[in-house]
C-alpha cells in the first residue's frame, strides 16, 4: 500500500467531524456542549462515553480509551492506520493522494498483493480439504477430540495440507498463478531434487495481519511419526514477516479496547481459539513459534495497556512466560500472570475444569512478578542462600519495568518476599538501568515510530546537539485521571471537587498519579486557562508533566457536574479500597510472616472486603 502525502493526511484529518462521525455509529445524545452515549468498548448501562465537538475528541470515564475520529474507526472497525486513514478519506469524499513510488517498492508491493492472493486462493482449498475430503479424517477426529467443531473450525478458516501438491498446483495454474509464485509465498520449496509442497498433512492455520489479508501459514503436524517438526510456519516473505504478526490479533483488536485495553497472552494457536470460542476470551493472542518479539510487544502496546501471560503451568511455560514478560514490560506494558495448575494449558483447563475455570484464572491474574518470586520461593523452601540467589536475579526482572511507579510498587513486594532491604534492593534495580543505558547491547529497545508522530532533523550544517534524556511518563490510574480531567475542565466539578477534597486524600494515597491531583487540587489553574496551566505544568517534575500531555483541560459543560463528581468520586474510594487490599494481600503473603503478625492483617482485609462488597 503506497504512502499518503502529509499533506493529504491532515486535510482527510479536518475534513472529519467527530459528532457526525460517531452518530453514524453510536447514538449520541447532547449533554450540554459535549455529547454522551453508552461505550462501545466495554458493557454498560449508564453512558460514560463523551465526544467533545470543540476538541473533536473522545473520552470513556468507563474504561479510559480516548482519541480522535481516526482512532475511533481503528478501534470500531478493527482496522490499522493506513486503512483507517483511507476509510475516512472515503467517508467524507477526500481523494487520497499517494507519494511516488520507486520502481522496486512499486515491485515489491505488487508482489505483496500476489502473495496475499496466493494465500488466499490456498485457504479456501485447505479449507474445503478438511471440510470434505475422506482423507483429512484423522485431522477432522483430533480436532474433534480436542473440542474443536466444524463450526470453529469455519469461523478460524482451518483447513487441511494434503501430501500431494499437484491438485493445487492445477487450481493456482488456472487462476494465472506461477510456481514462481508460489515459491515466493512459501507454499513450494526449493531443494536439491527442485520443487516440493511446503506443508504436507499437516492441520493448517493461516496467519492473519489486523487488515484480515491471509499473509502466511502455519502447519501443525497430525500423526506423530510422520515429522520432528511440530510447527512449520511460513518463511518470510514479501506479506509474512514472523516476528511482527500475532495469532488471533486480527480478531481481538475491538476485545482488547473492550476489556479495557487488556491483552490476553497465550503461547499456542489452538490455545487463542479455545480463549475466543470455548470460553469467550475474546482478547487472546499468541506469537508465532516459541520466540516473543519485541516488535510484537511493540504492536500490542498500540492496542493495550496491559497484558495477561496465560501460558502453560510447565517449566517451559514458566521460562517462556519471563521471556515474554521482559519483551512486555519494557515496552510500557503492565503485565500479569495468570497461573494455570501444573500439566495444564488453556485449552486443557477448559477441558477439564470448564470455562469457568480459565475465566476466573485470567479475572484473578496477578502482577507477574509476584507470581514470579511465588514460584522461585515455593521451589526453594526457605533456603537462605538460594533466596539471597534469587535477589539479583528478581531485581534483573523489575528493571524492565519502564513505569517508576509501577517499578517501585514491584520492588517494594520484592523486598518484602525476599526478606531484604528495600532501599539496597531499589538501588540494585536503578543501577540494573544505569548499566543498560550506558550498554546498548543489553538495553531494551527504543520505541519504533508510530503514525502521526513528528520528529525534527537537524538542519543541514547545523552540529548535531546531544540528545535529551528520554523522560517516561508515570502512570495515571484511570480514577486520577477522571478527577484532573473534571478539575481541569469545568468549574463547577473543580469548585464541588474541592469541597471534597478530604475525602480525595485515599484515592491520593493509594492510586498511581495521586500526587499530580494533589498537586493540581493545590494550584487549581482555571478551566480553559491555558496560561494558568501551563504555569502548572511546568512546575511538575518531568516525569509527572509528562503523564498530563494528552490530558484535556479546556472548559466542557456538563448537565449535572455534581453527579459526575458524586459518580467520579464513588469510583475513587472504591479503586483506593482494592489498591488498600493488593497491599494487604501482599504482605499477608510475605514468606516468614508469623499468624500473630498475619492475624490483624487478615481481620483489616476482611473489613476492607466488605466494603468493597457492599459498594459494588
Amino acid at each position: 500500500m503506497a504512502r499518503i502525502t502529509q499533506e493529504c493526511v491532515a486535510r482527510i484529518k479536518d475534513s472529519a467531524d467527530i459528532v457526525e462521525l460517531l452518530s453514524k455509529y453510536l447514538q449520541l445524545r447532547r449533554a450540554g456542549n459535549s455529547w454522551k452515549a453508552c461505550c462501545p468498548f466495554h458493557s454498560e448501562k449508564t453512558p460514560s462515553f463523551h465526544v467533545n465537538p470543540a476538541r473533536q475528541t473522545f473520552h470513556c470515564f468507563g474504561c479510559g480509551v480516548g482519541g480522535d475520529a481516526l482512532k475511533f474507526i481503528m478501534m470500531f472497525e478493527n482496522l490499522d492506520y493506513p486503512t483507517a486513514l483511507r476509510r475516512l478519506a472515503d467517508m467524507n469524499g477526500i481523494p487520497v493522494i499517494e507519494e511516488e513510488e520507486n520502481p522496486e517498492m512499486a515491485r515489491l508491493r505488487r508482489m505483496r498483493a500476489r502473495v496475499v492472493e496466493a494465500n488466499t486462493l490456498a485457504t479456501e482449498y485447505y479449507h474445503r480439504k478438511l471440510c470434505r475430503d475422506a482423507a483429512a479424517a484423522h485431522v477432522r477426529e483430533y480436532l474433534k477430540q480436542r473440542g474443536f467443531g466444524i463450526e470453529i473450525a469455519r469461523a478460524w478458516q482451518l483447513g487441511w495440507a494434503p501430501p500431494d501438491f499437484r491438485e493445487f498446483g492445477q487450481l493456482a495454474a488456472s487462476r494465472s498463478m506461477d510456481e514462481r509464485l508460489l515459491t515466493e509465498a512459501y507454499l513450494l520449496g526449493r531443494g536439491q531434487r527442485g520443487l516440493y509442497p511446503v506443508f504436507r498433512d499437516r492441520l493448517m492455520f493461516p496467519i492473519h495481519n489486523v487488515r484480515g489479508e491471509v499473509v502466511g501459514f502455519s502447519g501443525r503436524v497430525i500423526r506423530a511419526d510422520q515429522d520432528p517438526r511440530k510447527y512449520v510456519n511460513t518463511a518470510d516473505t514479501a506479506a509474512f514477516h514472523k516476528g511482527e504478526l500475532l495469532f488471533g490479533l486480527y480478531k481481538a483488536t475491538g476485545p482488547i479496547g473492550k476489556a479495557g485495553m487488556c491483552v490476553v497472552v497465550c503461547e499456542g494457536q489452538l490455545d487463542v481459539i479455545a480463549c475466543h470460542e470455548k470460553a469467550d476470551i475474546r482478547n487472546a493472542v499468541a506469537g508465532l513459534g516459541t520466540a516473543f518479539t519485541d516488535e510484537h510487544a511493540r504492536i500490542l502496546r498500540k492496542y493495550a495497556k496491559k497484558a495477561i501471560l496465560c501460558y502453560d503451568g510447565d517449566n517451559a511455560g514458566i521460562k517462556a512466560s519471563e521471556k515474554t514478560f521482559r519483551k512486555l514490560a519494557a515496552a510500557g506494558l503492565e503485565v500479569y500472570h495468570a497461573s494455570l495448575p501444573p500439566g495444564e494449558d488453556p485449552d486443557s483447563l477448559i477441558g477439564s475444569s470448564g470455562p469457568e475455570a480459565l475465566r476466573e484464572a485470567i479475572d484473578t491474574a496477578r502482577p507477574y512478578l509476584e507470581v514470579r518470586v511465588g514460584q522461585e520461593l515455593a521451589m526453594i523452601q526457605g533456603d537462605a542462600n538460594a533466596r539471597a540467589a534469587l535477589i539479583p536475579r528478581m531485581a534483573d526482572l523489575a528493571a524492565e519495568i519502564t513505569d517508576r511507579n509501577r517499578r517501585d510498587v514491584a520492588v517494594a513486594d520484592l523486598a518484602t518476599r525476599l526478606n531484604t532491604g528495600l532501599e539496597a534492593l531499589r538501588e540494585t534495580v536503578e543501577g540494573i538501568i544505569r548499566t543498560r543505558k550506558e550498554s546498548p547491547q543489553s538495553a531494551p529497545a527504543e520505541p519504533q515510530w508510530e503514525p502521526g508522530e513528528e520528529e525534527e532533523f537537524p538542519v543541514a550544517g547545523e552540529p548535531m546537539q546531544e540528545a535529551p534524556r528520554r523522560v517516561i511518563p508515570i502512570t495515571l490510574h484511570n480514577v486520577i485521571r477522571d478527577i484532573l480531567f473534571l478539575a481541569a475542565s469545568n468549574s463547577e466539578a473543580q469548585a464541588l471537587l474541592l469541597e471534597r477534597i478530604e475525602e480525595l486524600q485515599e484515592p491520593i494515597r493509594w492510586l498511581s498519579g495521586g500526587v499530580v491531583l494533589q498537586r493540581f487540587m493545590e494550584c487549581l489553574p482555571a478551566p480553559g486557562d491555558d496560561e494558568a496551566w501551563q504555569a502548572f505544568s511546568s512546575q511538575l517534575p518531568p516525569e509527572q508533566s509528562a503523564a498530563l500531555r494528552y490530558l484535556e483541560h479546556s472548559p466542557v459543560d456538563f448537565p449535572d457536574a455534581a453527579a459526575v463528581v458524586d459518580s467520579t468520586c464513588a469510583n475513587a474510594a472504591l479503586a483506593a479500597l482494592k489498591a488498600h487490599v493488593d497491599q494487604l494481600r501482599s504482605r499477608i503473603n510475605a514468606p516468614g510472616i508469623s499468624w500473630q503478625d498475619a492475624a490483624p492483617l487478615l481481620e483489616e482485609l476482611n473489613e476492607l472486603q466488605k466494603l468493597i462488597n457492599a459498594a459494588e
